[in-house]
């Protein structure tokens, strides 16, 4: 049942593979998201690092951290995905980017301690054993390394009410597929227990309605639906 899960995310992702990378240039809330995951990967990612993007996606936040790494590995479960980051790493010349079929469970094969830094952006949501995945991701940080990873809000208000609205209409459709939604307060303390320190929580990405009554809302903490986490590991 787990990897059946896991394979209807990736199956998802997919599907909508050129319509997710297009997002970044005519959505907003896909625009806040770039402007966020590129300061926090400028925080992150110091020059000669070497990287993991866990769930890379289309390849845009590879490619931001590949401007600073010495290296960059990258790994998605959707073919489609890939294939879409391979095409843009023959437009850009980037060399230092390496983009693998996979999923992350994969991780416990992997070396320990061979990373700077591990990205993953709106991946853990998807994944039937969130807890054990996170610990692969800090266990393939070396010790000092960084993370940057980024969940739905479970303080949102929109959050809340997208539950409601799949358990009644079935809309969402990606919602078929999370297994996850959290609070950056649970996430931390998670990644505490398994040796890692916070040094940053960012709120960010409007609910995609009632944008109007979200602005009215009170705190980020309350209005976004999506948070990152910066956190570093024991030396």
């Amino acid at each position: 049942m787990s990897k059946n899960a896991a394979q209807g995310a990736v199956d998802w992702h997919h599907q909508i593979a050129d319509s997710f990378q297009a997002g970044y240039n005519r959505s907003r809330g896909f625009m806040e998201r770039l402007r966020v995951w590129k300061a926090l990967i400028g925080q992150a990612v110091q020059m000669g690092d070497t990287v993991l993007d866990a769930g890379c996606g289309a390849g845009t936040f590879s490619f931001i951290a590949a401007e600073r790494a010495s290296h960059v590995r990258a790994l998605d479960g959707a073919d489609a995905m890939i294939a879409l980051c391979k095409a843009e790493q023959a437009r850009n010349g980037l060399s230092n980017v390496n983009f693998e079929t996979g999923m992350l469970d994969s991780l416990s094969n992997w070396e320990g301690e061979q990373f700077d830094v591990v990205l993953s952006s709106s991946v853990l949501e998807y994944v039937p054993d969130f807890e054990a995945t996170l610990a692969q991701m800090v266990r393939v940080l070396k010790p000092g390394g960084r993370m940057v990873v980024s969940m739905p809000n479970g303080h949102g208000l929109y959050r809340k009410l997208e539950k409601l609205l799949f358990a009644l209409t079935g809309k969402p459709r990606y919602y078929a597929h999370v297994l996850n939604v959290t609070t950056p307060e649970r996430l931390e303390a998670m990644l505490a227990h398994h040796g890692m320190t916070l040094e940053l929580t960012k709120f960010y990405a409007d609910p995609p309605i009632l944008r109007a009554f979200a602005a009215m809302t009170g705190t980020p903490a309350r209005r976004k639906t999506l948070f990152a986490l910066l956190a570093r590991k024991a030396s």
